[in-house]
């Protein structure tokens, strides 16, 4: 697997401000039902809340696919 551009939320927020850590946050929790579980990896190595990292190339894919320009970046 190569190696991905992978951003956490907050430092997705500081490079994109246009994506509040709220709107991120909602779209974390929606991910089931909006295919944001594309764009977003779970860690927890010992089983606990752990971290959620944004792949970012993948999240710009979302984004355009959710503007009916399917995936064109």
């Amino acid at each position: 697997m190569a190696n991905k551009n992978l951003m956490t939320i907050v430092q997705f927020n500081q490079t994109y401000p246009n994506f509040t850590v709220g709107a991120l946050r909602s779209l974390i929790f929606h991910a089931d039902s909006n295919g944001f579980d594309k764009v977003i990896i779970r860690f927890s190595p010992t089983g606990g809340r752990g971290r959620i990292f944004i792949d970012v190339d993948a999240f710009f894919k979302w984004l355009y696919t959710q503007n009916g320009r399917g995936g064109e970046v």
